[in-house]
């Protein structure tokens, strides 16, 4: 009986101890970042899941944070790291989780450098389902030429429902444009089934900054039924503004700022720039026929001469006959 006992306590000893090896092992996969660390690090990983907490973290936050980890187990075949950022209040003024009112602890995560946030329960399954779910981005990139192609904005938009971002990416200047796009890429993780969604960068596609008068960005825009409805931040409420953003494209558009979508007056240097490509089809077909025409008017001229001279020659050689007949006779 005694011996029974000792086996078993011997045994679930063992166990604990690989259990509490296992747990060493996965801390030893975890990486420990400071949030000035982060935006280096996100650059050369393509997918990276990071968890931020504020100060220390207690059993709570240990307890998430073990979920959290177990979820980006089971995706490690895509996902890159599972990075911890722990962040104090000034920290986390510079980053997106501050700018939209995210409370900690938060999820993030990165691809290509831009972040989403986690808005679900903190189970396993959910947070893997979310990672397989957002491997790429939801976003559109839209440019001058293929703006309206793609979003039939002006048309009716018979393409869907758009939400789109106009930013600069020169974020020293346009200090909101990082957030705004952090909240569009959210939404656009949560609603991507329902709605479509572009971002364009102003710095690069000046016709469309002029044709949408973008002199502020970031302004975020829903293109629905030829009309263009206009997002504003409510900065007095406690949501994110990803949640006003998304309340905003399914019902609160209607109460927004709206104006009918135009094709826009084109400047003469734009309108120069539409009409090159049919130029060169035009000059390709019509100086051919110039040159045919111009080498037909040239024989034509040349035939003329050439009968004027036999008619004058005809005529001296009238005169000629005539003249010998008189002096015969």
């Amino acid at each position: 009986m005694h011996r029974s006992i000792l086996w078993a306590l011997l045994f679930s000893t063992c166990l604990l101890v690989g259990l509490g090896q296992e747990e060493e092992e996965e801390e030893d996969e975890i990486k420990q970042l400071s949030p000035q660390e982060l935006t280096g690090y996100v650059l050369d990983h393509r997918q990276t899941a990071v968890f931020i907490y504020s100060g220390t973290c207690d059993e709570s936050c240990a307890k998430t944070r073990r979920i959290v980890a177990e979820a980006w187990l089971h995706s490690t075949d895509f996902l890159d790291d599972l990075v911890l950022v722990q962040s104090d209040v000034s920290a986390t003024r510079t980053g997106p989780w501050y700018a939209d009112k995210q409370p900690l602890p938060l999820l993030l995560f990165y691809r290509d450098a831009q972040p989403i946030v986690y808005a679900g329960d903190w189970s396993v399954e959910m947070m893997s389902m979310w990672f397989s779910d957002n491997q790429e981005s939801a976003v559109q990139e839209l440019m001058d030429d293929t703006f309206e192609h793609d979003t039939q904005a002006a048309t009716g938009a018979t393409t869907g429902d758009w939400l789109v971002l106009f930013y600069s990416k020169d974020f020293s200047t346009c200090v909101k444009c990082a957030d705004r796009l952090t909240s569009l890429h959210t939404v656009a993780s949560r609603l991507r089934s329902r709605f479509v969604f572009g971002a364009v960068n102003i710095d690069t596609n000046p016709k469309l900054k002029e044709r949408f008068s973008i002199n502020s960005p970031p302004l975020l825009s829903l293109f629905r039924k030829g009309q263009v409805h206009y997002f504003e931040e409510d900065h007095k409420s406690k949501e994110t503004v990803s949640k006003q953003l998304a309340h905003f494209i399914t019902e609160g558009y209607s109460v927004k700022r709206t104006q009918k979508v135009t094709l826009g007056k084109p400047t003469d240097s734009s309108l120069l720039e539409d009409l090159l490509p049919y130029l060169g089809i035009l000059a390709a077909v019509v100086v051919p026929f110039i040159i045919a025409g111009a080498v037909l008017e040239r024989i034509a001229r040349r035939q003329k001469i050439e009968r004027k001279k036999a008619r004058a020659a005809e005529r001296a050689s009238g005169s000629n006959s005539r003249s010998a007949r008189q002096r015969r006779a």
